[in-house]
Parts: structure tokens; sequence; C-alpha cells
């Protein structure tokens, strides 16, 4: 036990007196060793912040659709956002129709019920959409025609007031609901609710305000920005919307056969025979954010690809100025050599010093990281892109090793020197 507790020692002093020569050195170079690094530096960046900001926006995209409801399947005319510019071939596509509602909700057995949402444009007759409220105005607004049940069916909890009833649907009632957003624009820290709203130049009343909704990209939800208003109302008043979404609610649990059955019903109220592909869209929270997280991956392996090129530059360059150390210091080496210091010694100092220098560039890579994920937190408050702890750990032994692997060549060489031939080196 003494002698293994003796051999213990030994090895403990033996690393650190070689610790304190690798940083010695390191600290004679500053420049060289400097320059060495900055590959390391931007490899480490690079793939930190790229997973960070796909991580923040992974979750923020989550929060935002299951806030829709997990049990939910959107129905649209064609794939993809109801505010993006469709493509020609998808611009054909005939809208689905508010009728199509009631048969959903009657002939499902899987369904519980269906809310609406008419996309109301944002440029109307040539002119952008403005809401005057409080003596204020915006134009960063969305416009859209709700049914009454909408704000139960996608979970929309208000701050204050109450949403639309049956009968200021039926009657094209002017009443509006204003996003969190929207609120603030035109009121301030005042309420909105009982306050009148100009709207494309048209008095609206105020009876709900929304709670800010969770999720969205870089701390941004669309939905903050909508001024929904009846159904009826947004198709009396606004000709040109014709995009409809339809919220299809399921029974608790039974999504998949509602999503079976929605699909069933809607083929045969668009017309559709069994040989013709669906005109529509159907999905679900889950398959937007396995869409999200496919695209992610994507990102993610072509970010990995280019953080590994930038760590082989930043390999090579260390490799170098591991040579370079090796030949300045052969006298160095022959000393030590020549007073007792083992080849295993020298190797490690070496590798040690390699080590120390790739995982400096590590460090340094991760504390600039870490300075854009708060730089990034100031300008979007709400988004959230520190780096997770497991890809910073990733990080740390990627720049270690990349240290090790470009040292082990020139450690091995400074090693392998006579300490004779080293001693007489000039």
């Amino acid at each position: 036990m003494q002698r293994f507790e003796r051999r213990r020692g030994a090895w403990w002093n033996v690393g650190l007196e070689t610790t304190r020569l690798a940083f010695g050195s390191l600290r004679s170079q500053p420049l060289r060793s400097s320059l060495a690094i900055v590959g390391v530096v931007i490899g480490i960046v690079t793939v930190v912040v790229v997973t960070s900001l796909l991580t923040g926006v992974r979750n923020q995209v989550a929060l935002l659709f299951r806030e829709f409801g997990t049990d939910n399947i959107f129905a649209y005319q064609r794939p993809g956002d109801p505010y993006s510019r469709p493509s020609e071939e998808d611009a054909q596509r005939k809208p689905l129709e508010a009728s199509f509602a009631r048969p959903l909700a009657e002939l499902g057995e899987n369904i519980r019920e269906v809310g609406l949402q008419l996309i109301v444009p944002q440029v109307v007759n040539g002119r952008p959409l403005l809401a005057r409220g409080g003596g204020n105005e915006s134009d960063s607004i969305l416009v859209e025609g709700v049914s009454a049940n909408y704000f139960e069916v996608t979970s929309a909890d208000l701050a204050f007031g109450r949403p639309f009833t049956d009968l200021e649907v039926r009657a094209a009632v002017p009443v509006a609901v204003v996003g969190a957003n929207v609120a603030r624009a035109l009121w301030g820290e005042g309420k909105a609710t009982g306050r009148p709203l100009i709207l494309d130049g048209r008095e609206f009343f105020v009876v709900g305000e929304a709670a800010p909704r969770k999720g969205g990209f870089f701390g941004e939800n669309r939905q903050d920005n909508v001024i929904a208003i009846p159904f009826t109302t947004a198709k009396k008043l606004f000709s040109e919307a014709d995009s409809l979404v339809l919220y299809i609610r399921a029974e608790p649990g039974r999504r998949d056969e509602a999503k079976m059955e929605a699909e069933a019903i809607l083929r045969r109220l668009r017309g559709l025979d069994a040989r013709q592909p669906n005109n529509f869209n159907l999905s679900t929270a889950d398959q937007i954010i396995a869409q999200f997280d496919r695209v992610s991956a994507a990102v993610g392996l072509v970010t990995v690809a280019l953080a590994g090129v930038s760590l082989l530059i930043g390999g090579i360059g260390i490799a170098n100025v591991m040579i370079i150390a090796v030949t300045e210091r052969t006298r160095e080496i022959g000393i030590r050599r020549a007073i007792g210091a083992r080849r295993g010694e020298v190797l490690g100092q070496f590798l040690l010093e390699s080590a120390i220098l790739s995982g400096t560039g590590g460090v340094l890579g991760i504390l600039l990281a870490f300075a854009f994920a708060l730089l990034l937190a100031l300008a979007a408050p709400g988004f959230s892109a520190l780096p997770p702890l497991p890809v910073v750990a990733a990080a740390l032994v990627a720049s270690f090793l990349t240290g090790l692997f470009a040292g082990f060549g020139p450690a091995r060489r400074a090693a392998a020197l006579p300490p004779v031939e080293a001693l007489r080196y000039e």
C-alpha cells in the first residue's frame, strides 16, 4: 500500500511539473499560440452557436404548435404556412369551405368540433391594413375571421374580456379580440377591452384581449399581432379573403382516428375519386415539429461538417506550432533526458501543451457562444439560445481531442530524440 502511495505521489509530481512546463512554454509564445487556435475557436463557435439556435427555435416551435392543441388537426388547401406566398401550382387549389365544418363534426365519430380561421390578406385594395385606437395606429397587424368556438378549440387564453358569441358571429357584428402586441401598440398599458377600434376605416368594438402567446420564432409569436373578428364579418367586409383553415378537434386520445375520418370526409366533400391525390393538406402539431426536426438535422450535419473543417485547419496550425516548439527546444529536451526524464514524460509534456493549446481555443469558442446567446436574449427577449450542457461538453472534448491528435506526431518526435544528439543541437 505504501509503495502504491509513493508511486501515485511520484506520478502526481511529474504531472504537476509537466503542466507547469507546458503552460510556461505557451506563455512564452503568446502570438504564435493565439494564431494556432483561431481555427479551433471558429469551429467551436460555429457548432455551438448553430446547435444552440436550432435547439432554441425547435423548443419555441414545439411550444407554438402544441399551444394550438395536441388533439387538433389542421386542414388547409395547400401545404405550408397560410400566410406564405403559394407556388403557382398550389395557388390553383380550390380553397376549403366553411360549410365543411358541419359534416366533419357530424360524420366523424372521433371528431369533437371544428373551428374556422379565415386569413385576411395584409394588403387590401392595394393598401396595407391599418388599425387605429387610443390615438395610435399600427400597420403591423394580421386580421383573421374566426368562429365562436375558435378560441376554445385553439386553447387561446384571454387576459381581459371575452370571446365572440354565436349570436355575434351569425349577425356579423363588428366586434374584435385583439392580440397582446396589438393592445400594447394601440393602448399602451391600458386595457383594450371596451374601446373602439378603427380597422381599415371601419369601427369595431373590442370585446376581448388575448393573453401573450407562448412559443414562436426568436421570441415573437405571430398570434400576438392578430386582430380576430367574427368569421361572417370578415367574409362580409373582405371579399379577397379566401384562405380558410379548419381546426379539427379530436376526441381526447383519438387524434389519429379523427385524422383518418377527416381525410375521408374531405375527399368526399371535395369530389375526389380513389385515383386522385388529396388536393388539401392535413397536419398535426407533432407532424409539423417532426418536419422541423428533419430540417434541423440536415442543417446540423452541414454545421458539423463546416466545424470539422475548421477544427482540421486548427489542428494543422497546432501541429505546426508544436513542430516549431520541438525544434526550438531540442537542447531543453536533451537536458531533461540527461538528468533523468523518461521518454514518456517528454511525450506527455508536449501532448499536454498541444491539448492545452487546443482546449484553450475550445473554452474561448464556448465563451464567445455564450456571449452571443446573451446578446441575442437582449435583442429578442423570450428567446433562449444558451448552449445546452451536452453540446458544451462535446465541444470541449472535441477541442482537446483535436489537440491530442495534432500534437501526437511532434510529441513522439520530441520523445524519440537521443539525449546526446539533442545536447549537441544548436
